[in-house]
């Protein structure tokens, strides 16, 4: 595909490290890939690796005034992201060839149904590493916090390479649009592709939702020959895009209408839900799971089809899904004496809110309060919406900072503003921990109070800085003060 990469990658010995995307990083002896970005072009920066030493340029094109013995030192191709991802691939022996690879896309639910294939993997002894918003397990029950949703190309191969190396047999990743837009998957094949849900976010980067479909969409295009793609029969845009596919296998699941997989006879509990998976020719069971909420079914149903298809055995999946426990910052509960509940979730989308406060509406005995921002420098246009969501079904909304970044964190939350009707009874508190205090100054006894946005995050950034800040760990200090406090530090219940 790339015979001048292969007579580099032949002819050259040197390590994954060496390989850099980087022009600050380059040392005496690396290869450079200049990738051009959004805002950044790597090839504006060749001469300057070349005086640093680079053995080596992958470029998309020669620069100026290039000649004799150092023009043989740029290797020209028609994309420099696809070669990079040839590049790792070679350099860790194609890890997705040792694993069974299943990659989970769509707006909402990435998270939990990662988390939710892993647990039916191990379930079924089938040792499963994880690559998820939140954390990546490569050992055991090793958690590393993860930087971001998707890695570059060179880590994903790097993790999944000391997966293998470490006796994983699996992993479930997720992958987030600007990972499939920026070609960060290019080498990688998948054994199944799940498309949970697409609804309007990062419309700031993608512009329009056809983009953002399209985008979102190049996912199937990584399968491996005879490699599932499941798509939710109840979104819409994925029923209109399956027409259009063409891959090895198509799976179908979902509640409302015909699918492959479907959840039925769902019985919604407060902290818990009962629902029959109807499996067709795999069969049909009964699940009692601990996550609550429809959104929850839709990622159970979504794990069971990818897995189903992928010949794991129903009692495995049934088993998996009825000992999953709440994943961190989704849907998290604050255990404490209160009389009242206190939740942390990352909803940060307007689907996402409206699901987690009906969710938590439903066992409300008495006043649902939410705590919520947006995030600076992102899509503006879901402000108003989020207000709107939060007004129309919470009896209290606080208005607070998430992570205004670069923008004023007062215009935000005008803007949110801005989407509540008249005579909603709300506050706006921009500093964030004043904003939880209050909130849980004013719960009394059967309210529940949802710390909404950034659920497992562990920092903020406030203009160009970058402070430390976890919802559950500032609502457990505030419980404790008032006098509720159940003591644990609630990170240690991840582990």
């Amino acid at each position: 595909m790339y015979p001048d990469i292969e007579r580099l990658l032949g002819s050259i010995s040197f390590s994954s490290d060496r390989v850099k995307t980087d022009s600050r990083l380059i040392r005496d002896g690396d290869v450079f890939v200049a990738i051009k970005g959004a805002s950044h072009d790597g090839h504006d920066h060749m001469g300057e690796v070349m005086r640093k030493g680079a053995r080596a340029v992958l470029c998309e094109h020669m620069p100026e005034g290039a000649s004799g013995e150092s023009s043989e030192k740029f290797i020209v191709v028609n994309d420099t992201r696809i070669a990079l991802g040839f590049v790792a691939n070679r350099l860790f022996g194609d890890p997705t060839k040792k694993l069974k690879v299943h990659g989970i896309t769509g707006t909402n639910g990435k998270t939990t149904t990662a988390f939710l294939i892993r647990r039916i993997l191990d379930t079924a002894r089938v040792r499963c590493g994880l690559i998820s918003t939140v954390f990546t397990i490569i050992e055991n029950d090793i958690h590393r916090r993860s930087a971001m949703t998707t890695p570059d190309v060179m880590e994903l191969n790097r993790l999944m390479s000391d997966m293998s190396e470490k006796g994983k047999r699996a992993v479930a990743l997720e992958i987030s649009s600007h990972a499939l837009a920026q070609g960060r998957i290019y080498g990688l094949r998948l054994d199944s592709a799940l498309f949970c849900n697409i609804t309007p976010e990062h419309l700031d980067y993608h512009k329009t939702m056809d983009a953002y479909l399209r985008e979102k969409s190049r996912i199937f295009g990584f399968l491996k020959p005879g490699g599932a793609g499941v798509i939710n029969a109840d979104d819409p845009m994925l029923v209109g895009l399956a027409g259009t596919l063409d891959v090895p296998r198509l799976v179908t699941f979902g509640i409302k209408h015909e699918a492959d997989v479907r959840a039925e006879n769902i019985r919604l509990l407060p902290e818990s839900t009962d629902f029959d998976v109807n499996a067709g020719d795999h069969g049909r069971f009964h699940v009692r799971a601990r996550l609550p909420g429809l959104h929850n079914v839709y990622n159970m149903t979504a794990a069971a089809a990818c897995l189903i298809c992928g010949g794991i055995a129903v009692p495995d999946i049934k088993k998996g899904l009825e000992n999953a426990s709440s994943v961190p910052g989704r849907l998290e509960k604050i255990e404490s004496r209160a009389p009242f509940k206190v939740f942390v979730d990352y909803a940060h989308t307007p689907d996402a809110l409206e699901n987690v406060l009906k969710c938590l509406r439903g066992f409300t005995k008495n006043r649902l309060i939410c705590v919520f921002g947006c995030g600076g420098d992102r899509d503006k246009a879901k402000r108003p919406l989020m207000g709107r969501i939060a007004a129309g079904i919470s009896d209290h909304v606080i208005l607070t900072s998430d992570n205004p970044r670069q923008e004023d964190p007062e215009e935000i939350l005008r803007q949110i503003e801005k989407g509540m009707p008249g005579g909603t009874d709300y506050s706006i508190i921009i500093l964030r921990e004043q904003a939880i205090l209050k909130s849980l100054e004013l719960a009394g006894e059967g309210d529940v109070v949802v710390i909404a946005g950034k659920g497992h995050e562990d920092r903020q950034i406030l203009g160009g800085k970058v402070i430390p800040f976890d919802d559950r760990e500032v609502a457990a200090r505030i419980l404790d003060k008032m006098g509720y406090g159940d003591a644990d530090d609630p990170r240690d219940r991840e582990r």
